[in-house]
C-alpha cells in the first residue's frame, strides 16, 4: 500500500513538472507569440523572462523603445499592469527558424499611471536558436 502511495505521489509530481516545463518551451513560433502576451496578461515576470531573448526590444504604445529588462521589471514591479487582453486575427508566417506573428490585442492596462483601453495592432518576431523559441522583437501600436 505504501510502495502505491508512493508511485502516485511520485507520478502526480512529475506530471506537475513537465506541465510547468512545457508552459515554458512553446513549440512553434505562434506559441511563442501567445505564451508572450499570456505572461504579459498574467503579469508573470519570470515567464517573460524566459520567452524573451537577450537582445529583445520592443517598441510601446508611444512609439518609445523598450529593452528585455525594462519590460520585464515593469511587469515584476507593477509599473505595466495587463488589467484584460484578448488576442484575435493572429496570422504568423515562418522562414525556418524565424516567425513573424501580427494580429490585434483588445487590451486595458495601466503603463505608469496612464490607463490605456483599446485595440492595439501587434507584431512579435520569435527566433528558434538552440531548439528553443524566443521572442527578440515586439511591435504594439494603437488603432485610433
Amino acid at each position: 500500500m505504501k510502495f502505491t502511495l508512493l508511485l502516485v505521489i511520485l507520478f502526480g509530481s512529475f506530471t506537475i513538472a513537465l506541465a510547468q516545463i512545457n508552459t515554458l518551451a512553446p513549440i512553434d513560433g505562434t506559441d511563442c507569440s501567445d505564451q508572450f502576451f499570456k505572461a504579459l496578461l498574467e503579469e508573470d515576470a519570470n515567464s517573460l523572462g524566459g520567452l524573451i531573448s537577450n537582445d529583445f526590444t520592443a517598441i510601446g504604445f508611444n512609439g518609445r523603445i523598450i529593452d528585455g529588462e525594462w519590460l520585464r521589471q515593469g511587469i515584476a514591479q507593477g509599473y505595466m499592469i495587463i488589467e484584460s487582453g484578448q488576442l484575435s486575427g493572429t496570422r504568423t508566417r515562418t522562414y525556418g527558424d524565424v516567425a513573424v506573428t501580427s494580429g490585434h490585442w483588445n487590451v486595458r492596462a495601466k503603463i505608469e499611471n496612464n490607463n490605456f483601453q483599446g485595440e492595439v495592432a501587434y507584431m512579435t518576431v520569435c527566433v528558434r536558436s538552440g531548439g528553443k523559441w524566443k521572442v527578440t522583437a515586439a511591435q504594439l501600436t494603437p488603432i485610433q
